[in-house]
């Protein structure tokens, strides 16, 4: 099995409203040794505005925005190219499942490419951050976790990498590139140093190795925020059967099991333990057969039998998986759906597979024969995306009504004042102020580079204003 380590540098946090400015890829063979490398940076879209605290974290300089070589949808196509050429292979980077896999869904979802692309046949899917964690629970000591200013520790990728050896120096560190080696350091480190917990932790970078571990009704060591606690899987989610119920242990089933759907509802979101945990099997979840990780369970765990007696307990109760089941069906049902497309990824439905094949021929011809093709994309969210593309892309090619309607449309989504969930200009420039304020006087690179982000934001505005 091969191997591809990836990282992302994006234009904001949040992955529905931002893009990947620099992705790096290196595809390796078993033995970590880099059969191919691939670095890419793109021009920011006209549509997005960047988080001016992004800019500053990555240190990408404003003009670096409008000069890089290709643009989004080419840089998005490559790494789907390179995905489908690379495979079979496990991809995996430094917190990638929580932030950057979410980012290449959302983007490939707006740029007409298959959402679910890191999920393909051949392809797995693991994070060095989770089995950073999974080896500090397991086979504790074996890597080196360092702390931070205010006595907690630290698993930010270049820390850990700077306490185990690893050069990756402050100024490299959020250069997608740097990173990507780093991170493929790193996994290194792990395979050397802890083994055994990567190998479990490999065996759950496909949904089917947790799913038979949670479906068996066996005793099963969960990963905690902190510890690892007794657990037992009870079932999927009837909306979503990669997402699975597990009851922890170590809480005494008597205190929940009497209780209404409404009661069981309400256990999925209190504060404090919860005796009812939601597993995501396609994210690498920590989940562990007894055997392998008992052993690191907390010094006050309780007898085996005590774990077993209370996982008979709820088998064997005549109503708490019937309310459990309703708890999860109507788990979201009052979530308001989200008006604007983008944010449909996950609430709006699958794609089908006829839009996915139009989508792939809309890909293949010359931007003036796109056109034609989008009227024949069944989803309205596709279709949206496919006239964004059109204008942002070949705006030549489209007649003059539709040319106004894509002008109309992006001079809202940079200058509107309305309370939107992306970044405009006069957000970010007001973000502008507030970081200025905070920031320490005496550092005269990032004031620079704060001045340069303003004086590029103001011109943009500037141009909007001309333009209306």
């Amino acid at each position: 099995m091969s191997f591809i380590v990836y990282d992302l540098e994006t234009s904001g946090l949040d992955p529905a409203w931002n893009v990947p400015l620099q992705a790096a890829l290196i595809h390796t063979d078993n033995e970590l040794r880099p059969l191919s490398e691939l670095s890419l940076r793109c021009r920011l879209p006209a549509y997005i505005v960047p988080s001016p605290g992004a800019l500053l974290t990555t240190g990408i300089r404003p003009d670096q925005l409008d000069q890089a070589p290709m643009s989004s949808l080419e840089l998005l196509g490559q790494i789907g190219r390179a995905l489908r050429a690379w495979a079979p292979a496990t991809i995996l980077g430094h917190n990638v499942l929580r932030f950057d896999e979410e980012v290449l869904r959302f983007n490939f979802f707006t740029h007409l490419l298959p959402p679910y692309a890191t999920q393909a046949i051949g392809l797995k899917r693991a994070d060095t951050l989770v089995m950073l964690r999974a080896a500090m629970l397991i086979e504790p000591g074996a890597i080196t976790v360092p702390v931070d200013g205010n006595g907690k520790r630290s698993l930010k990728l270049g820390a850990v990498c700077r306490a185990n050896g690893i050069a990756l120096a402050e100024d490299e560190a959020h250069d997608a590139l740097f990173d990507a080696r780093a991170t493929l350091a790193l996994f290194r480190v792990l395979r050397e140093r802890a083994p055994r917990s990567v190998e479990l932790m490999l065996a759950n970078a496909h949904k089917s190795g947790p799913i038979r571990l949670l479906s068996r009704g066996d005793l099963i060591c969960l990963g905690g925020p902190s510890a690892l606690v007794p657990a037992v899987g009870v079932m999927a989610n009837p909306n979503n059967a990669t997402s699975w119920a597990a009851l922890d242990l170590s809480i005494d089933p008597a205190s929940y099991l009497d209780g209404s759907a409404e009661d069981i509802a309400g256990l999925l979101t209190r504060s404090g333990p919860r005796p009812v945990r939601m597993v995501k099997t396609n994210a690498q979840p920590i989940v562990l057969a007894w055997e392998d990780a008992q052993h690191a369970l907390p010094a006050d765990r309780l007898d085996d039998a005590v774990y077993n007696d209370r996982a008979c307990q709820v088998r064997r109760h005549p109503t708490f998986q019937r309310h459990l089941t309703e708890a999860l069906k109507n788990r979201f049902a009052d979530r308001e759906p989200s008006p604007y497309p983008e944010a449909t990824l996950y609430s709006g439905g699958f794609l089908s597979d006829a839009d996915m094949r139009i989508c792939a021929r809309w890909h293949e011809l010359p931007w003036d024969q796109r056109g034609a093709l989008v009227k024949h994309l069944g989803d309205v969210r596709l279709q949206a995306f496919a006239n964004r593309q059109m204008f942002l892309e070949a705006s030549e090619c489209l007649a003059p009504e539709a040319w106004r309607k894509g002008r109309d449309w992006l001079r809202e989504r940079l200058t509107t004042e309305a309370d939107v969930p992306w970044l405009t200009l006069p957000k970010a420039i007001r973000e502008v102020a507030e970081m200025r304020a905070s920031l320490d006087a005496q550092d005269a690179d990032r004031h620079a580079h704060l001045d340069a982000i303003e004086r590029w934001l103001c011109k943009r505005s500037d141009r909007q204003q001309m333009a209306a």
